[in-house]
């Protein structure tokens, strides 16, 4: 019942306080345990030592031809005489001289003088004249003693010398050798009491100070989570090896193997193109149009940072055409709505205009104004039709320019603007928001620029190998500060939440053409945007 009560509370125990407890538990065992063979291995040294040394002394002291003499005469004065000088130089706890017999002829206590010895062992010495090491009790209690026979000159055993050392002495010898080394036995001890809870602390740390089963709970729900978000999501570690992939990853990605074998695998013989995943790696990149396996994704890779160091990324990718991709490009259908409310201005002026002319019964400036009108906008009209072949491109552009026209500025199309088609390595809506987006960048820096003209200058043309594309302005330009972060995701110029998108797709899609963008100072005020797109994916220019 005992033992069943401590497995309960053991394991109601923290995780940290069981492994200390553990460890303390095994620790204290293996302590014990080296004390018990240690002290084994020293009393049955000390033992043998000993044995030795009471053997040696009573061999030599039954040789002395002294003592052989005073035996042989049973002068118990001369052997004392002789015996006692030993005994203070002796460490031994007695020394006992014998008859042939067995009686005793010297005893440490005069007393024990004239009987006969005790203990039994005696025989083998007096009766093989052997000498030996044996452990007895006598009249001083139990000894570990050595026997050695006395002999006359023809070899006649005549007596027996007995030099022995009690166990209560032996003890104390012991306890002394055991005490040198429990002092060191006892620091370790506590070496590894400390080792135990550092060790313990460690552990529980990199638990993030979780219990077990907590850290099982939040695996199982974070495994759950994984595979239930719509977004592909791409764990690697900082090897550049898979370590996770949900379903969604494996279904965009056209991925026929299960996770289990994609786990270990080289990200780069996985997904390709492979730079989103080695590019800039101490940095997080978020919301960037990609292409993974061919198909046209927006991807973020965050670190996993641990003490300081990239441990591994965690990639997250989503449709390209999905709601989030909608979103990011609401500013196109915002244009669209821009584009259509500025022709509905201009027009319903206009016709207010006549309206009163007509009131008035100005027949002929009525007319003059409604051929003026019709030959202004015919010409752009015309221009852009001719010019522009791309039926999506040449809509947006008229938009634009009434647009420019409501904002009190004016669209200027250079001459040399001829587009008989666009390359298809993007959309004609990828196409749309590059010029929109750098229409509307440029009569927005206008405006803010109270100084400069009010034209703004546009180039588009395909004749060559690539396509380019200018837009000049006469605006407040771009602040060196911001300049190389320009085209970053909510970096603007301009102290609006509404911007920052912009210039962030432009990039993105120029990028997925393989085109360069170059950024200019216009004179006197403004900025130039030159955009060069190939016609092919394998050209670079700029």
């Amino acid at each position: 019942m005992s033992i069943r009560k401590i497995a309960l509370w053991f394991s109601r125990c923290s995780f940290q306080n069981r492994i200390f407890l553990l460890i303390l538990f095994t620790s204290t065992v293996v302590m014990m345990a080296m004390s018990w063979y240690l002290t084994n291995i020293t009393k049955d040294r000390l033992h043998y030592q000993v044995g030795q040394r009471a053997l040696i002394q009573a061999m030599q002291i039954s040789a002395m031809p002294e003592l052989v003499d005073a035996v042989q005469h049973n002068d118990i004065t001369r052997i004392k005489a002789l015996i006692d000088p030993m005994r203070s130089f002796s460490d031994a706890t007695y020394i006992t001289v014998g008859d042939e017999k067995g009686q005793r002829l010297y005893h440490v206590n005069p007393d024990e003088i004239g009987k006969y010895m005790e203990g039994g062992d005696s025989d083998e010495a007096l009766f093989n004249a052997k000498s030996y090491v044996s452990i007895r009790k006598g009249s001083l209690g139990s000894s570990l003693r050595g026997k050695s026979p006395i002999q006359d000159q023809t070899g006649k055993v005549i007596g027996i010398v007995s030099v022995g050392y009690t166990i209560d002495q032996l003890e104390n010898w012991l306890n002394l050798q055991i005490g040198s080394f429990m002092f060191p036995m006892a620091a370790l001890l506590f070496l590894l009491l400390y080792c135990a809870r550092r060790f313990s602390l460690h552990i529980k740390k990199q638990m993030l100070n979780m219990e077990p089963q907590q850290l099982s709970q939040l695996l199982i729900q974070q495994s759950v989570l994984f595979e239930s978000v719509f977004e592909g999501l791409i764990a690697i570690d900082s090897f550049h090896r898979i370590t996770a992939i949900n379903q969604t990853a494996r279904r965009m990605l056209n991925l026929s193997q299960p996770e289990a074998e994609l786990i270990g695998q080289a990200i780069d013989s996985v997904v390709t193109p492979e730079t989103f995943f080695y590019d800039a790696q101490q940095k997080n990149k978020k919301d960037e149009i990609v292409t993974f396996n061919d198909v046209k994704v927006i991807a973020s890779r965050m670190a996993v940072i641990l003490d300081s160091q990239p441990q591994g990324w965690v990639i997250s990718f989503r449709s390209k055409d999905d709601i989030n991709t909608l979103s990011l490009q609401l500013s196109q259908i915002q244009q669209y709505a821009d584009n259509l409310r500025a022709v509905q201005h201009e027009h319903r002026n206009l016709i207010s205009t006549i309206a009163g002319l007509l009131f008035l019964k100005r027949y002929d400036s009525a007319l003059a104004l409604i051929q003026q009108q019709s030959e202004s906008h015919q010409k752009v009209l015309d221009f852009i039709t001719h010019s522009f072949k791309d039926h999506h491109l040449a809509g947006l552009l008229i938009g634009k320019y009434y647009r420019a026209k409501e904002l009190g500025l004016e669209l200027v199309f250079d001459p040399a603007c001829y587009v008989e088609q666009l390359p298809l390595s993007l959309s004609h809506n990828e196409w749309i928001s590059i010029v929109g987006n750098l229409l509307d960048n440029a009569y927005n820096a206008t405006l803010l620029n109270h100084e400069g003209s009010r034209q703004i200058e546009c180039l588009i043309n395909s004749e060559g190998s690539e396509v380019i594309i200018e837009v000049a302005d006469q605006g407040i330009g771009i602040d060196e500060e911001i300049r190389q972060h320009i085209f970053e995701r909510g970096v603007t110029s301009r102290d609006s939440g509404d911007h920052g998108i912009g210039l962030w797709l432009v990039r993105s899609y120029v990028e997925q053409a393989n085109g360069n963008i170059i950024i200019d100072n216009n004179s006197p005020y403004g900025t130039i945007f030159t955009l060069y797109l190939p016609f092919t994916r394998d050209e670079n220019h700029g």
